[in-house]
């Protein structure tokens, strides 16, 4: 999110900082991205 986000912004308070945090997660959760596993969990070796 760092990297993402907030490189490079500057704010005047900390509650514009947790706004822009929010509307953030807003922004991505609003078009989420599923994550397909590769492995099942019969092949995973558990040390």
């Amino acid at each position: 999110m760092t990297q993402t986000m907030l490189r490079g912004i500057r704010v005047a308070s900390k509650q514009e900082l947790i706004d822009r945090i929010h509307q953030y997660f807003e922004e991505i959760n609003a078009a989420p991205v599923v994550f397909r596993w590769k492995y099942k969990m019969d092949e995973i070796i558990i040390v």
